[in-house]
This record gives structure tokens, sequence and C-alpha cells, in this order.
């Protein structure tokens, strides 16, 4: 009887130290629970404080492209896009041109016209998905890619419940966001190449299939959607319009022969001057032309422009003035040291010592060179004796 007294003490004493431990624990879960409610709390009203304090539009909002109609000087570039994306088999696009001509703007209204055709596979809720190719994050070893989508493994940290029951979980990246839509990738030949590689890939098979070697296809811990995902792979319809500044041999051989090319030419002085004036029309001023024929002569694109009459106008509402004039723009292209265009014509009579030279920027685009030439008389050869 003694013997079991003790054991049964023993038993009473260790039931105690673990009903404490686990009493403890719990009242440790819920300390950090209330903890952490009480930080996620204060962040949120954080984050609302945050959104509810809203700056002005910017100019360059404002004036942004949202019909076809919007966009000026690209009336060859917009018809052939027009051709490649809003038939009922739209095609995949490269568009080429010079910063702040309208490459994206083209891109997100000619989306919007194409679901309005009836023929047209693009669908009313069709997604712009828009991604940066010089700012998109990625890892050679497969743990982060924005674009084409990444697995998060249960050794990765935030790997959460599902890392804790050693699941892989799929990461959709921008090919799949785009399904059913438009992918506008903007400086697309800045790429990584195995990013491009894999692009390729996706285009080829439209969808995205990820690997894992945490994967099991006979693990039935493993959520059904994630073995779908893995043996059937990720939707990735979409069709792809890549924006580049680069000249088109920049460019991998293997991505050009999948779309259709289009160029964008640089705008002339006189549409850089609708522009200049829809932007001074956008912040509420008078017209002015004597400002916009300043702008003519210094901005060499459309954003340039807005950038230019922006400035300027903040001049005038500094100073209480509510109009524009040549002289506010002056100041802004003189204090920001803003190179006039190179826009010189060829004179309207012959000038002795130049002759006019054409150098070629690119497609259907070009500027006028003066070069000197210098005349000297030919001296006879001496006649050789017969």
């Amino acid at each position: 009887m003694r013997f079991e007294a003790i054991v049964m003490m023993v038993q009473l004493f260790f039931a105690v130290v673990i009903g404490l431990y686990f009493w403890g624990q719990l009242r440790s879960q819920r300390s950090n629970r209330v903890a952490v409610d009480r930080d996620s709390r204060r962040e949120m009203e954080k984050l609302r404080r945050l959104r509810a304090i809203s700056l002005t539009q910017p100019l360059a909002e404002k004036t942004r492209p949202v019909s076809v109609g919007d966009i000026v000087g690209q009336q060859e570039g917009l018809k052939a896009l027009r051709a490649a994306l809003c038939g009922p088999n739209p095609q995949h696009v490269i568009i080429y041109g010079p910063p702040g001509v309208g490459k994206t703007a083209a891109a997100r209204v000619i989306l919007n016209e194409a679901k309005k055709n009836p023929l047209s596979p693009f669908g009313p809720d069709a997604a712009f998905t828009e991604i940066d190719a010089t700012i998109a994050r990625f890892d050679e070893r497969g743990i982060a890619d924005p674009l084409i989508g990444s697995v998060h493994d249960p050794i990765y940290q935030g790997a959460g419940a599902m890392g804790a029951a050693g699941i892989p979980q799929p990461k959709p990246g921008a090919v799949t966001k785009a399904h059913g839509g438009v992918l506008f990738i903007d400086e697309i030949g800045e790429l990584h190449p195995i990013q491009m590689n894999k692009l390729l890939k996706v285009l080829e098979d439209r969808k995205v299939m990820l690997e894992s070697a945490y994967y099991s296809p006979e693990d039935p811990n493993i959520p059904r959607h994630i073995h779908d995902v893995f043996q059937n792979g990720l939707p990735a319809d979409f069709r792809l319009v890549g924006a580049t500044t680069r000249s088109p041999h920049e460019l991998p051989p293997a991505l050009r022969s999948r779309c259709m090319e289009i160029f964008f030419r640089p705008l002339a002085p006189d549409e850089i001057g609708r522009i200049a004036a829809g932007a001074i029309a956008r912040i509420g001023f008078p017209p002015c032309p004597e400002a916009v024929e300043v702008v003519k002569r210094y901005a060499a694109n459309g954003r340039e422009a807005v950038n230019i009459i922006q400035l300027a106008a903040g001049l005038a509402m500094s100073e209480r003035r509510d109009r524009l004039s040549a002289a506010d723009v002056e100041w802004v292209v003189t204090n920001c040291h803003i190179q006039p265009r190179p826009d010189k014509k060829i004179p309207p009579a012959p000038q002795v010592g130049v002759v006019n030279g054409l150098a070629v920027c690119g497609p259907g685009s070009g500027v006028l060179l003066e070069i000197e030439v210098t005349a000297v008389p030919a001296v006879p050869s001496p006649r050789r004796a017969g």
C-alpha cells in the first residue's frame, strides 16, 4: 500500500507539473494573441489614417489618354495595334518607340476597344496586367518570380500552417493574373535571360508548370487544388504586349518571331503642342499659344511637355496668377537645363559652303544636318613627256 501511495503521489506530481506547463503555454498563447490583436488594431488604424490622406491628382494622371482619340500622333501605330488585338484572333505584340509617346496608354485603350467587339475572345472583365521588366524582382533559385510564378517551399520563412505540415505552396505570377486578358511588359528588353526563356515557354504552352522537391503526388495531406496545380499547371492564356525603347535587333529573335512588331514614331512639334495645350486646359487655365510655342521648341515627347506645363503652372499659382505666360515656360526650361529640340529646316535658298544632310534616327524619323563644304581648285597634273 505504501509503494502504491508513493507511485500515486509521483503520478500526481507529474500531472500537476504537466498541467501547469500546458496552462502556462495556454496563457502565453492567449497573451501573445492579445498582443498580436492589439498591434494589428493599431497598425490598421495607422493604415486608415494614411489612406484618409490624399493629395491632388498629378497632371500626368489627368492628361492620361482614356480613349483612342486622346492619343496624339500615332495613327498608323494605333491602326496596327487595333488590327493585332481587336480581331477574333489577337496576336502577341511588341511596340517599339521612344519614351513618352503613348505606348502604355495605347495598349490599355485598345484592349478596352477589343472588349466591345463581340467577335473578340477578350471578355468584359479581361484584365490589363502591367509589369515593369526593369524592377521585376527575380531570384535564380526560384524563390521569387513575380512574372512567371514560384513555389513557397516549407523550408522558407513564413511558410505558415501549410509549411509546417510540409506542403509546398504555389504562388501565381503576372502571367497567371493576366489570364484571359493582356500582359503588358514595359521595357521588355530588360528581362533577365532566364525569365525571357520561361516567358517564351509560357507563350507556347499557355500555362505555367511549377516544380518542387517537396511535392509528392501520393501525399494525401496535400490539398486537392495544390495537386491540380502541380499536375496540370496554372492557366496563363493571355496576349503579350511588350514595349521597348530598344532597337529590334537588340531583342531575342525567338521573342520577335512570336510577336507582331509595331513602331511608334517620335512626336512632331505640332503634336507636342496639342498635348501641351490640352494640359493647360486640364489645369483650368485659359489658352496660351505663346507658352505652347515655347514648349514645342523644347519638349521631345508628350511626357516632357506635360511636366513642363505642370511646373510652369505651379510657378504661376505660387504667384497667385490665374493664367500661364511664355515667360513661365521659359523660366522652367532655363532652370531645368532643358535643351532645345534639334529641329532644323532646309533653308529657302542655297547657301555658300553648306550642304544639307540627313541623319536617320529610326524607322520613319531623322534629323537634318548642315554639312560644311569646302571647294578646292584642282591642280592639273603635269603632262608626261611623249
